[in-house]
């Protein structure tokens, strides 16, 4: 891999990281499946990313992450989580991670109808539950000051763990410029 390559791959791998929701310690024992669809305007195709948690005796895990796209070889080289980390934040959406780390980690005290203001002028308002592949989830909006146009959907599991934000969509407008939604669930 050349040079060039390794320097974008390291904010991927911080961005990624701050969208967990949950740590390994939260998955029970045996076989827990996620997989997410992520769409983008500029994407050829939608993406399917599957990530299996399996809790093993003795507090040992064994994960895998999977991949599945459809496309040309210039097309495929955003995939996966990495790829869609460095998307969200090239499409203009500039999600704050620690905002966002703010909100998961908070989330059990987040109520429906209220606002909380973040630092940088970040406004999330949580809007409903609603259910995520079976999973009971809090999904609100975010914005950001300086950002008008633009919006954040985004889905905070309450009932289960998974490991990413089952719901995240972000606007330009009224248009859907990216999305990654949580469509299986499945645990023991």
């Amino acid at each position: 891999m050349s040079r060039r390559r390794w320097l974008w791959l390291v904010p991927l791998l911080v961005a990624t990281v701050g969208w967990a929701q949950a740590e390994l310690a939260d998955f029970p024992e045996g076989i827990t499946t996620m997989t997410w669809r992520l769409k983008g305007k500029d994407l050829p195709a939608a993406q399917s990313l599957s990530l299996v948690v399996e809790g093993l005796p003795e507090g040992r895990y064994r994960v895998r992450l999977s991949v599945e796209a459809e496309g040309f070889p210039d097309e495929l080289g955003m995939l996966g989580f990495l790829g869609s980390a460095f998307y969200i934040q090239s499409a203009g959406a500039g999600l704050d991670l620690g905002a966002l780390m703010t909100l998961i980690r908070r989330r059990e005290l987040l109520k429906v109808g209220e606002e909380y203001a973040l630092p940088g002028g970040i406004l999330f308002r949580a809007l409903e539950k609603i259910r995520v592949a079976g999973v009971d989830c809090l999904l609100g909006q975010y914005t950001q000051a300086g950002s008008e146009g633009s919006r954040v959907e985004l889905g905070l599991a309450l009932s289960d763990p998974v490991y990413l934000v089952p719901w995240l969509r972000v606007y330009e407008g009224e248009e859907i410029a990216f999305e990654m939604v949580l469509i299986e669930y499945k645990r023991p």
